[in-house]
């Protein structure tokens, strides 16, 4: 049975990241919109069209699936990426919300999915999302995540970074903006969603040429089918 899960009785770690900081003008930061392979190739396993994407942001993967027929709800907490979002597509229903609160409509949704999100919160946070997802996609659904790795580069920077606090299980705290960030294994995700049937996992590490100066990322991506 799937449930509505509720967090007004709980406390959130910390504030999310504030992206409407990093944005120039209104102007996007992550280049045009495409669907990921990785998602893709899984589309055939579905049985319906419902989409939740939880941290939306602009709308990577949502607009090419809203242009492919889905039915996509995308949730995100800068006003700045929903209205780059908006802009790009006004078929994908946008809701401002905290993802850590936000209630998901049990069995509604046929593919969840969090792209390059959950890293940026502590894993408390991320435990109750990841079992908020589990508890309310649909029978045969599939959740699409993707999180840095323990083999980020970036775990070293803020391990010698005065201005974060080393937190236990590769836990990061941002002593200046009261925000966190987390790394995981595989074997880590892979138990987030015991009881999936795990449809695809991959641990990369590459250059990352969408956007800013080159740089690295250590990069777990899952998807995961629910039986």
């Amino acid at each position: 049975m799937c449930y509505i899960f509720l967090r007004s009785d709980f406390i959130l770690n910390g504030n999310v990241v504030n992206y409407d900081n990093f944005y120039d003008n209104n102007l996007p930061l992550w280049g045009k919109p495409k669907l990921d392979v990785e998602l893709k190739k899984y589309l055939k396993l579905l049985d319906g069209n419902n989409v939740l994407d939880l941290g939306i942001g602009e709308g990577q993967n949502s607009i090419a699936l809203s242009e492919m027929g889905y039915k996509v709800t995308g949730v995100d907490f800068s006003d700045n990426s929903l209205s780059i979002c908006r802009k790009r597509s006004s078929d994908i229903e946008l809701i401002k919300s905290d993802i850590r609160s936000f209630d998901i409509v049990p069995d509604k949704y046929d593919l969840i999915m969090s792209r390059c999100v959950l890293h940026f919160l502590h894993k408390e946070d991320v435990f109750d999302i990841v079992e908020n997802i589990k508890s309310c996609l649909r029978p045969n659904g599939l959740v699409y995540v993707s999180v840095f790795s323990v083999d980020d580069p970036s775990l070293i920077f803020r391990s010698a970074s005065s201005n974060f606090e080393a937190l236990d299980n590769n836990v990061f705290h941002d002593l200046v903006n009261d925000t966190f960030f987390s790394y995981f294994s595989k074997e880590e995700v892979l138990s987030l969603f015991s009881g999936f049937d795990t449809v695809f996992v991959s641990d990369e590490f590459g250059l990352d040429l969408s956007h800013g100066s080159l740089h690295s990322h250590g990069v777990l991506k899952y998807v995961g089918r629910n039986v």
